[in-house]
């Protein structure tokens, strides 16, 4: 089953961090949990999402066009391949004007700024909101093969994971994609604490257990060549 979901997920899970903070330090805003210090050289922000926008637009476009990538789950080239080659893309235009010009990052154009990229992110929430529901609705991220170990200790319980993937994953990443546009107006303070913590959560949600899936895919892996019956 190849599904780049490791990588995809841990870039993805990156970007919803890394980028509410960077707004954040654009709008003077003071958060909790901000990670990073303040963008006193912005070459190196553009960098870090060019890096992740060429992730996901390589690893999501391969997922994207070719189908099924994975004959066992067809359908997550739809749910999570497309997902993140927009998100990918987002994210090299980003970079792209970051490293362009420092006039975007004047606080009083931000707002202007992000108009139409408002639009777009507006309606990747919609795509978001709609993964979610199917996801719930048609068992789609289901449980983990009995082989694979950790996550596969919940196998005769689907409803764990799909819970865990639309509640915690994908749901909160379309909330802060829906609330993008109204957080993007000056002195939406609320709509944007809300963004910022949504894509907190959803961020470190895909983070961690993408990163912990390089270890369970490969126990898995394993387990299935050579008969063992890893279970941690």
């Amino acid at each position: 089953m190849i599904m780049y979901n490791t990588s995809i997920g841990v870039a993805a899970g990156a970007a919803l961090i890394l980028v509410p903070r960077y707004w954040a330090w654009l709008r003077n805003e003071r958060m909790p949990l901000r990670l990073v210090r303040a963008p006193a050289d912005h070459s190196g922000w553009a960098a870090a999402f060019g890096v992740l926008g060429l992730l996901l637009t390589g690893l999501g476009g391969t997922m994207t066009v070719t189908h099924p990538l994975s004959e066992a789950k067809p359908y997550i080239d739809t749910i999570f391949g497309e997902p993140a080659l927009m998100l990918g893309v987002l994210l090299l235009a980003a970079a792209w004007r970051i490293s362009r010009s420092k006039s975007a990052l004047d606080p009083e154009r931000l707002p202007e700024a992000l108009g139409p990229v408002g639009v777009i992110v507006f309606i990747l929430g919609l795509v978001m909101t709609w993964c979610t529901l199917a996801i719930v609705r048609f068992d789609v991220i289901s449980a983990a093969p009995a082989e694979e170990p950790i996550t596969g200790l919940l196998h005769q319980h689907p409803a764990i994971e799909n819970t865990f993937f639309a509640a915690v994953l994908y749901g909160p990443a379309a909330l802060g994609c829906l609330l993008f546009p109204f957080a993007a107006r000056p002195g939406s303070r609320r709509s944007w604490q809300v963004l910022y913590w949504a894509w907190t959560v959803a961020g470190i949600g895909f983070a961690l257990f993408s990163a912990m899936n390089f270890y369970t895919h490969t126990g898995m892996v394993v387990n299935l060549t050579d008969g063992s019956a890893h279970r941690w």
